[in-house]
């Protein structure tokens, strides 16, 4: 078992050292995962199954990382016995052979938080290690906020009991000692404030309501938003383009979707690093979120690509959209870290229904990144409407 050194960050809530264990029986995938993930965590390196196994049983582990293809126990058997015995752990499975049998197994065996691919991108990576991180942590707060209302109502049963014992006194002493008023008044003093008491748990109780159902919010809302642009994310974009169209085709209705690259912008992260990139990322984001309506739905479909749903908008409609957009992006300039005026370009692809090779939504998507691809191919920093 090796463990690699804790390095002490602050994120934009607070310190939070997360422990890692990473899975890989090739040395240098280890070192290369640890050292992209090493800022904020403590990471745990081991070349087997066996010996993941044996780090989990003495470690307090958050998250688990784990190739597929190793000898003895495979990556999604770990993942398995995580599920069984450590339900809680976060697991996420790298594999170079993404074909159907392993995702399913990774998916109903394991209940794998992640499936990634090699070779996987660091800065994708570390930006899926921080959602899952932060998602585990609201969780986690999310359990001590149901531990703390579970004692708060035991707390106000044992209250409760003790309200009734001392009413029961109360009438008691009253038909014993009729004379003896001021003994009454005493014990009637007592259960005023045991009242107060009383109410003032009550109150304690309504506020931890309140903030375990803002709580659960959040944690709703995380779960179907990219964290850096706060856009839809890929698996919430599937959803809303499978509702909209199938109402599409059921009420005769134009849908349109505008596919939206960004050209060169590895160029920009290789040049200024991941931070600057993240930048650029949102300046584009915010322009496409100025040119769109309250009824569209903007998504992020990878790094650097988005997709935007166009309700009831038809071709001339979203073209329109797509070049005020395109116009738009083109004049937005963002000084680099050193002193470079960068202007960012995008290449994009326009898929409209109702379309003669459209009829769900994977075709929807493919013939919108054929249009995409097609910009690509003539020079980039153009738009191309799906043939």
């Amino acid at each position: 078992m090796t463990a690699e050194p804790t390095t002490q960050f602050t994120p934009e809530s607070e310190s939070v050292v997360h422990h890692i264990l990473i899975v890989d029986d090739e040395p240098e995938n280890l070192d290369l995962l640890a050292s992209t993930l090493r800022r904020g965590n403590r990471i745990f390196k081991a070349n087997s199954g066996d010996e993941a196994l044996a780090i989990l049983e003495t470690e307090d582990i958050h998250m688990v990382i784990t190739d597929q293809r190793m000898p003895g126990i495979s990556g999604t058997q770990i993942l398995q016995i995580l599920r069984e015995k450590y339900e809680h752990i976060i697991r996420i499975l790298i594999t170079g052979y993404a074909d159907m049998k392993v995702a399913v197994d990774a998916i109903n065996k394991g209940q794998v938080q992640r499936y990634i691919t090699k070779p996987w991108d660091p800065g994708d990576l570390k930006s899926a290690v921080a959602y899952e991180l932060k998602r585990f942590d609201l969780q986690e707060s999310n359990k001590r906020l149901t531990r703390e209302l579970l004692r708060k109502n035991e707390e106000l049963e044992a209250m409760n009991a003790e309200l009734q014992r001392q009413k029961d006194e109360i009438e008691r002493l009253a038909m014993e000692y009729k004379e003896q008023k001021e003994i009454a008044i005493e014990m009637s003093d007592k259960l005023a404030r045991s009242n107060l008491e009383l109410l003032k748990a009550q109150e304690e109780i309504k506020l931890k309501n309140v903030k375990l159902e803002a709580a659960n919010k959040k944690l709703e809302r995380l779960s179907i938003t990219d964290p850096l642009t706060g856009f839809f994310n890929k698996r919430h974009l599937i959803q809303i383009l499978e509702g909209e169209i199938g109402r599409a085709k059921r009420y005769d209705l134009n849908l349109s979707i505008l596919m939206i690259d960004m050209d060169n912008f590895k160029s920009v992260n290789d040049t200024w690093g991941h931070p600057f990139g993240d930048l650029v990322i949102k300046r584009v984001t915010e322009k496409i979120r100025r040119n769109i309506r309250e009824t569209d739905y903007p998504t992020r479909y990878g790094g650097d690509e988005f997709i935007v749903i166009l309700p009831h908008t038809g071709i001339e409609r979203a073209m329109y959209m797509a070049k005020r957009m395109h116009s738009d992006i083109r004049v937005s300039h963002l000084t680099s870290p050193d002193g470079t005026l960068v202007t960012p370009q995008v290449s994009i692809g326009v898929a409209y229904y109702p379309h003669p090779k459209i009829s769900n939504k994977e075709q929807m998507i493919a013939i919108a990144d054929e249009a995409l691809y097609k910009a690509k191919e003539q020079g980039r920093n153009c738009i191309i409407v799906a043939e």
